[in-house]
């Protein structure tokens, strides 16, 4: 049987922002994951707080001083919890462990948020974001071209620049469309990973950059779908740049994402370098709790099932949206590892509003597990279930994303408590 100071429970950002900043504590830490964790599907930006009021069309522009008024708008969201500090604090954490232990570049700050463009041409306010996403910053006004592929899916250039054009942002957008160079060439609904793959080549980048230069002149940035590159983006961004001779940004594409890959590899490199072990493709099926405390955790193998023992827990198994809370035709909701009480609805005629795309968000993501100031789990009493047992990111309830667009932000201020906790 194997023993550590900590497990994590969950591969997002929850869960590998807290096993870094532990790892680097000196504790000896197990994460363990069924799978790669929603950072695959996320834009690899930081988002604390973009919309406030929830029913707001204007960005926020300084998310820590909006967040006294969002707590205020939403008393049962987790920041409550956590705290103001706390949220500083991970965001300050993240920074330290990105620009200390991986080859990644992020800019931001807490009172200040990035208004870049999205795959849809609409405002994506976000705090911290890499150098080729933050090199779209739309305040910065001037002319920009948006490049896409034929061969991409989902990637529409023209609807991007309509809908950049018409909100009186000061910019002014065009949109070019152009064929994929050899080894992709006319192989067609390709993803970004293709494409990031092949950008990693000096000769598909040269070709490229000879299919734009007719139109390029008039334009003071070149905006790519978040394609450029993966182990090599840095060097692949920066030969863009000397080739054109133009500042080149990134735009969000819809899964898989990229940037959200180069910030799970960064993650995991900076976890494993401060000494921590990582199982990808293992389930953890079941946790005992006695007398207050989680004696062991049982994991998956190829042919057993294999207990692990350790002083805390970590449970970031990423709510709803990331199955650590599971559902029913009958109205059932639970928590499937450790069997915890969840607040929700049995009702399952209250779990979504009327309107899909609700200011109010939908309320079964709101589902999880309560918590007390130190994120243990706890009953209906408010009393500890587990005290050595933490709950991070959007296992909480409350804990819905989209509320305000604070997914991240919880997940990095979770990590900061959790890492008090137990450091």
């Amino acid at each position: 049987m194997s023993r550590y100071d900590v497990v994590v429970i969950g591969a997002g950002l929850a869960g590998l922002t807290t096993a870094c900043q532990l790892a680097q504590a000196q504790k000896k830490v197990l994460l363990v994951s069924t799978g790669g964790g929603a950072l695959l599907l996320a834009s690899g930006c930081i988002d604390v707080l973009g919309f406030q009021p929830a029913t707001s069309k204007q960005p926020v522009t300084d998310p820590l001083g909006k967040l006294d008024a969002f707590l205020a708008e939403a008393p049962d969201h987790p920041y409550n919890i956590v705290g103001k500090a706390n949220v500083q604090t991970g965001i300050e954490t993240f920074w330290e462990i990105i620009h200390n232990s991986t080859a990644l570049e992020y800019w931001g700050a807490a009172d200040k948020n990035w208004l870049l463009p999205s795959a849809a041409g609409a405002v994506h306010p976000t705090c911290l974001a890499p150098t080729s996403l933050a090199n779209g910053e739309l305040t910065k006004g001037g002319k920009m071209l948006i490049v896409g592929f034929r061969e991409l899916r989902d990637f529409y250039p023209a609807l991007i620049t309509q809908n950049l054009n018409e909100q009186d942002l000061g910019v002014e957008a065009a949109s070019s469309v152009i064929n994929a160079p050899e080894p992709l060439a006319k192989n067609m609904n390709i993803t970004p990973l293709e494409l990031a793959k092949a950008f990693e080549r000096s000769d598909f980048r040269r070709k490229v950059v000879q299919s734009l230069q007719g139109q390029s002149k008039q334009f003071n940035r070149i905006g790519f779908p978040a394609v450029l590159g993966l182990k090599q983006h840095a060097e692949v961004l920066a030969d863009l740049e000397r080739m054109l001779g133009k500042t080149v940004f990134e735009i969000s594409t819809l899964p898989p994402s990229v940037p959200g890959r180069r910030l799970f590899e960064g993650l995991k490199a900076s976890f494993l370098q401060a000494g921590g072990r990582l199982i990808i493709g293992s389930k953890v099926v079941e946790g005992l709790i006695e007398n207050g405390r989680v004696s062991q955790i049982q994991m998956e193998t190829a042919n057993r099932l294999r207990p692990l023992t350790a002083e805390n827990y970590v449970l970031a198994t990423g709510g709803i949206y990331g199955g650590g809370i599971q559902t029913d035709l009958d109205g059932q909701v639970w928590e499937p590892i450790f069997g915890l009480p969840v607040e929700s609805d049995s009702n399952r005629h209250t779990w979504f509003s009327e309107r899909f795309l609700s200011n109010a968000g939908q309320p079964v993501s709101q589902y999880g597990i309560q918590v007390n100031e130190k994120l243990n789990p706890v009953d209906s009493n408010k009393t500890p279930i587990a005290e050595n047992l933490f709950i991070a990111g959007a296992t909480i309830a409350g804990a819905d994303w989209t509320r305000g667009r604070t997914g991240d932000g919880l997940a990095l201020a979770t990590a900061a408590t959790i890492t008090k906790q137990i450091a």
